[in-house]
């Protein structure tokens, strides 16, 4: 019979030896009771979340939840051995180093209740950034209007009165809810630049931005949030990662987003909470979470030029609930039944379903040989079948909501950009089967597919249609499409179906990056549109030496070489070939005349993009070189 003091010792929090011990005697008893090509669950244990899972013919594998109060932890049999080495390894440094003054001692009590804690960690000149009372709650209400419907991941009515109790009193709030309304504000003023809600700022909103930023890196890149992340400091990291694109197209918001997916998966994100046995509210919010850093994370291919770092089809984890925020509250019993029709949730969900699609349908992964091209028609059928399921799921058709037309026009720009590819794969699998097409780049149907992605792109940043939420369609750019065009452009810069491209070009270059600009910023943009540059740039070479050769073919005078270079800016615009006098750098000379090609000179075989060391996907290949194969190429993009 055990005594009484060893039954209190059993009652206290488990240690990770102890949870190892028990898991073990169970797993044993299981074995010999189990027939292992079946199943069996077990209950959560005191402070212990757990689903132990034995599937068909595998080694049996534990799923845990770790909880004691202060720290959320998943683990699992692959990592219970690290961990306990982990915990046995600081109990020895705690051993060895037994002496704290009462200043350590007092924080450590605090971050015991607060397992992030600023005054441990955070100086005191980030609450010189934080906002006076008045402006924090104008940003607030500016997030929840414009931020908000379209990146859902907070539950407003629960966390509302978290955010302005923060806002009355920070420096009492714990850490990761101070990052939080920081990033709060950081999105919010991330649309002032983007829409027309009137708001006295204090500073210039660039400067605003800036001491925004460097609180949130000075807040979310701290050891204490690498070592003990929580919800809330992971909801401040995707704002922030999210909002931060709209400012930087380089590497830094994707490197940012894989440290914040790692940092889910240490407290078992991408995991279902029910399976945890967590609460259905909390279950709930931690799958907005996380399908929010896939969402994110499906633009690798795109954007970087990378595989993705997670499986965003990922079909053993559900989709958040189509449902509005009140129909959720923490101490629900159980989940309400999903919604037909539009609710808050709709356009997130929205936006998952066409990165679900879009990745499978081009499946770079899979297919990157012309020989290896998917089934084309059964792709596009696909395409085609699942806007129909969309379109009736959120009734788009019944309801008057404008945010619903904004979904739509953003489903249809990723469905366009599926089209393009796919009709792109064709083309090269049917030049590859029957040799060199003889007709030009801008008459072929992708071309006029590259062109249509690009317009319904753009009429997402720069048409009425999205109001106050341009600002995430900013982060949207179509470089596959505009790349395409430019180096069809460039191999026929003029004809009756170049005016349009030229001007969809145009107007899809960042405003500092105009037709009269001859470089990119080197502190926000990144590489990618440096490529971009050059290649609109030989573009613009072709079109003026097409025009330059055009008018010679007309002219009736003989003129000097050195004339005719002194005169390009200025010749006269033919029918489908308008000149482009901004193509003159500051000297006089015309800008890229070195790289004019000759006429039977493919532009693209000899560009360099190596300048960013990142490896060619299939896709670029297929967008600048014409091939799915993956080639020796090195680079492209930033």
């Amino acid at each position: 019979m055990p005594s009484v003091s060893s039954a209190q010792d059993e009652q206290k929090s488990p240690t990770l030896q102890r949870i190892s011990d028990r898991l073990e005697r169970l797993e044993t008893l299981l074995s010999r009771l189990v027939d292992p090509r079946g199943s069996a669950t077990s209950s959560a244990e005191h402070h212990v979340q757990h689903a132990p899972n034995f599937p068909s013919g595998q080694r049996e594998t534990w799923e845990l939840l770790l909880n004691d109060g202060n720290n959320v932890q998943y683990v699992n049999n692959s990592n219970l051995k690290d961990l306990l080495q982990t915990e046995e390894r600081i109990k020895t440094q705690s051993v060895s180093n037994p002496a704290t003054t009462p200043q350590q001692q007092r924080c450590v009590g605090e971050q015991a209740s607060s397992s992030q804690d600023p005054c441990s960690i955070v100086s005191s000149n980030v609450f010189e950034f934080y906002p006076d009372s008045h402006l924090a709650l104008q940003l607030w209400a500016l997030y929840v209007m414009s931020v908000d419907p379209v990146l859902k991941i907070l539950h407003i009515p629960t966390i509302q009165s978290a955010v302005i109790a923060t806002i009355l009193d920070p420096k009492s709030a714990n850490l990761s809810m101070v990052a939080l309304t920081f990033a709060i504000y950081f999105a919010a003023v991330t649309t002032l630049g983007h829409c027309d809600e009137p708001i006295d700022l204090p500073v210039e909103r660039s400067i605003l931005l800036k001491h925004y930023k460097a609180a949130l890196d000075q807040l979310l890149l701290v050891t204490e949030v690498m070592n003990r992340p929580d919800i809330t400091a992971l909801q401040a990291l995707a704002i922030y990662t999210t909002c931060l694109r709209v400012h930087e197209a380089g590497r830094g918001a994707w490197v940012l987003n894989g440290l914040t997916i790692r940092l889910a998966q240490s407290i078992g994100l991408h995991r279902d909470g029910a399976s945890l046995h967590l609460s259905p509210f909390d279950s709930e919010i931690r799958l907005r979470l996380w399908w929010h850093l896939c969402v994110l994370d499906s633009r690798a291919p795109e954007d970087q030029g990378f595989e993705l770092t997670i499986d965003v089809l990922n079909r053993g984890l559900r989709l958040p609930l189509n449902v509005d925020d009140n129909q959720l509250f923490p101490n629900m019993k159980q989940l309400p039944v999903e919604s037909v029709g539009w609710t808050e949730m709709s356009f997130f969900l929205i936006q998952t379903e066409s990165c679900r699609l879009l990745n499978p349908v081009l499946g770079t992964r899979e297919h990157s040989t012309s020989t290896a091209l998917p089934d084309l028609i059964a792709k596009r059928q696909i395409i085609e079948e699942r806007t129909r399921y969309v379109s009736s799921k959120y009734a788009i058709s019944a309801t008057t909501d404008q945010l619903a037309l904004i979904a739509m026009q953003h489903f249809t720009t990723a469905r366009k950009k599926m089209e393009f590819m796919l009709q792109l794969r064709e083309e090269i699998d049917s030049q590859n089967r029957d040799g060199t097409h003889d007709y030009p780049d801008v008459l072929r149907p992708s071309f006029k597919l590259a062109c249509d992605g690009l317009e319904s792109s753009i009429r997402l940043t720069k048409g009425g249609l999205s109001q106050g939420h341009k600002w995430l369609f900013t982060t949207y750019t179509p470089w596959y499409a505009l790349a395409y065009v430019l180096r069809c452009l460039s191999n026929s810069p003029c004809g009756p179906s170049t005016d349009r491209a030229w001007a969809l070009v145009e107007e899809a270059f960042p405003r500092e990056l105009g037709f009269n600009k001859l470089s990119v910023r080197e502190d926000g943009h990144g590489s990618i549109w440096k490529c971009l540059v050059l290649l609109r740039h030989q573009a613009l070479a072709a079109r003026n030496a097409q025009l330059f050769t055009d008018t010679v073919l007309r002219s009736t005078d003989s003129v000097t070489t050195q004339d005719k270079f002194r005169g390009l800016g200025e010749i006269e615009p033919q029918p489908g070939c308008e000149a482009v006098t901004s193509t003159l750098s500051d000297d006089g000379t015309a800008l890229g005349q070195n790289l004019i090609p000759d006429s039977d000179q493919t532009f693209f075989s000899s560009l360099d993009f190596s300048i960013s060391g990142v490896p060619y996907l299939p896709e670029w290949n297929a967008v600048i070189h014409g091939s799915l194969e993956d080639g020796n190429h090195s680079g492209m993009i930033d």
